[in-house]
């Protein structure tokens, strides 16, 4: 009776520890944000949320936050600032606002649309632009060597978010100190994903797989029930 309650305890202890490891795998491959990242001149762009969209009373629409991180510091391309960028991860938009920026959210204005040389362009089916204002370098943006987030809130219909591989789009211009554009557009295709996983995260998962070997070694010492 005693090596059979052990080994129903060790079973259980197992089957925790499996739970666990896999609630973990779930969470850290469920989230490589950064693997599905695009490069353009050594500065890399990225779109992430949340997976869920935001709580509301709309039946017919759904609103959801997504960042795009836009790392500068190992731009080669040779402009000075990064004075407007777009997304676009829906064929269309019924409305769209900025929760937050560099500068903050007030020092953007936001354009429906994509990018063209001269900037925002007003055109573009489920882009959404941000354009940078005076308060930033005088309208010429965010100086390049940093690392960048605009948070955006869109709202679209419900079940129109593009999560496919390589199905959303980013743009993005380059400008010198005169706010003249440098170098080719930025026109990429990246995937929309949920974040990468703190790096705690990997240690809990590894924790569990020393958990389940422990289990499956003291199951092994221990030998069949009697």
């Amino acid at each position: 009776m005693k090596c059979t309650n052990g080994n129903g305890n060790s079973r259980r202890r197992l089957g925790v520890a499996l739970a666990l490891v896999v609630g973990l795998a779930s969470a850290v491959f469920g989230g490589v944000g950064s693997a599905f990242a695009d490069t353009f001149q050594g500065s890399i762009w990225s779109l992430t949320y949340s997976g869920s969209p935001l709580a509301d009373a709309d039946p017919s629409n759904e609103t959801f936050r997504i960042t795009l991180d836009v790392d500068t510091t190992g731009y080669t391309g040779g402009g000075l600032y990064l004075d407007q960028v777009a997304l676009k991860v829906s064929s269309s938009l019924v409305g769209a606002s900025l929760f937050s920026a560099p500068g903050g959210a007030s020092a953007w204005n936001l354009v429906a649309g994509g990018i063209d040389a001269s900037g925002c362009s007003g055109s573009g089916g489920g882009f959404e632009c941000a354009d940078s204002g005076v308060t930033l370098n005088s309208g010429k943006g965010v100086t390049v060597g940093a690392d960048y987030q605009w948070v955006f809130d869109l709202t679209m219909a419900n079940g129109k978010l593009i999560t496919d591989l390589l199905g959303s789009s980013v743009k993005g211009r380059f400008v010198d100190s005169l706010g003249n554009k440098v170098g080719a557009l930025v026109s990429e295709n990246v995937t929309l994903t949920t974040p990468v996983p703190e790096p705690e995260i990997y240690a809990m998962m590894a924790a569990g797989l020393g958990l389940m070997g422990f289990v499956a070694r003291r199951r092994k010492l221990q030998g069949p029930a009697a």
